[in-house]
């Protein structure tokens, strides 16, 4: 019984040219194809929806920057 053997000892190396996706099919956005669409979608929304929206990030942002920093002091204690 042999070991088991590499059957990819023999291949020769080959150059990686990457995965360039624009060349098939345009399956990839532009940055200023994304910012549009995404102007539009703000665009669609009302003021008091996105400010409230933004509150509700906000305030959501400060609790989990106030847990962190909780995490850290038990940690830093342990």
């Amino acid at each position: 019984m042999s070991g088991p053997t590499d059957e990819t000892a023999g291949d020769l190396p080959v150059k990686d040219t990457g995965l360039n996706l624009s060349g098939m099919g345009g399956l990839q956005e532009t940055s200023t194809t994304r910012t549009m669409k995404s102007r539009q979608a703000v665009s669609r929304i009302s003021r008091e929806e996105l400010e409230d929206r933004f509150l509700r990030l906000h305030d959501e942002n400060i609790l989990l920057k106030q847990h962190a920093h909780k995490q850290e002091d038990k940690i830093k204690r342990l």
